[in-house]
């Protein structure tokens, strides 16, 4: 027993150590993003993060990961921001052991954003330029609009201040509890995409829905944000409107508040007997 756990003290750290030099190829290593870290990139890598990643590597710059060998450490940690963004890649991408490979679960683009978000956390760092060869990046930019005679959206899409057709365009609307998609489709000859609406979707008292739009072109990237009147007005049904239990004080039953204050003066009441009946019994004694 003696030898055991001499041995198991000898193995042990040797293992954790093991564990934690975590090899990556040197040509993963290398790998850049091709995608500008830019403020949408890095939001969203920080929806990303909070989905998938913080229940085991803890809110960022607050060193709080969850207890395991070795540890996930803290994105914005030294040690972390010590790593090649091709190492982060690797990793995320394959996992091992204790972290999964999210490669499965998340587009390339969702990693790099990801990454994004860490590096956010690192005023030292300069993101390194990805060689595109002869690949040139369009200024993409869009216009959105809506046309009340077929209740479609209209998203109108430029490069280089042309109208380009064959550019994926993305849209949706957004909500309490996530996105409503209203479709994936490309741009005709005049940079233009459609998208259904339903008249009868809930929005707020003017008929006004944000949404999202994305396109794509490459590595060319463009998103956008627009709170639009799109739908039928919604008029909002106030839930503790009249007397119910689950409403305010000020809208409750008259006898659920008198019941209330006389259960409340009972055990006051009580509290004040048993208080004067200790400063006799003191007396007393």
């Amino acid at each position: 027993m003696k030898n055991f756990v001499l041995l198991l003290l000898f193995v042990l750290p040797l293992f954790v150590a093991a564990q934690d030099n975590w090899q990556v190829p040197t040509a993963e290593q290398e790998k850049l993003s091709p995608y500008v870290f830019d403020n949408d990139m890095v939001k969203d890598g920080e929806v990303l993060y909070e989905n998938f990643c913080i229940s085991c590597h803890g809110t960022v710059t607050k060193n709080n990961p969850i207890v395991f060998v070795p540890s996930p450490g803290d994105p914005a940690s030294e040690k972390f921001q010590s790593q090649p963004d091709g190492s982060i890649f690797y990793k995320i991408s394959n996992g091992r052991g204790g972290m999964p490979s999210f490669a499965p679960t998340l587009e390339e683009e969702e990693i790099w954003s990801l990454i994004g978000y860490f590096r956010n956390f690192n005023r030292e760092y300069v993101q390194p330029e990805f060689d595109y060869g002869d690949e040139v990046l369009s200024e993409l930019a869009m216009v959105l609009s809506y046309d009340p005679n077929v209740d479609k959206l209209v998203v109108k899409v430029t490069s280089n201040g042309e109208p380009k057709s064959g550019i994926q365009v993305g849209a949706a609307v957004k909500g309490l509890f996530g996105k409503f998609i209203l479709g994936n489709v490309g741009t005709n000859e005049k940079g233009l995409a459609w998208f259904d609406v339903d008249r009868n979707m809930p929005g707020d008292e003017e008929g006004n829905l944000t949404v999202q739009v994305r396109a794509q072109e490459g590595y060319s990237i463009k998103k956008a944000e627009e709170k639009m009147q799109l739908v039928n007005p919604t008029e909002r049904t106030n839930l503790i409107a009249g007397r119910h239990l689950w409403s305010k004080a000020i809208k409750a039953p008259i006898w659920l508040i008198v019941v209330f204050n006389l259960v409340i003066s009972c055990i006051w009441g009580i509290i004040i007997y048993i208080i004067i009946g200790l400063f006799r019994l003191k007396k007393v004694s």
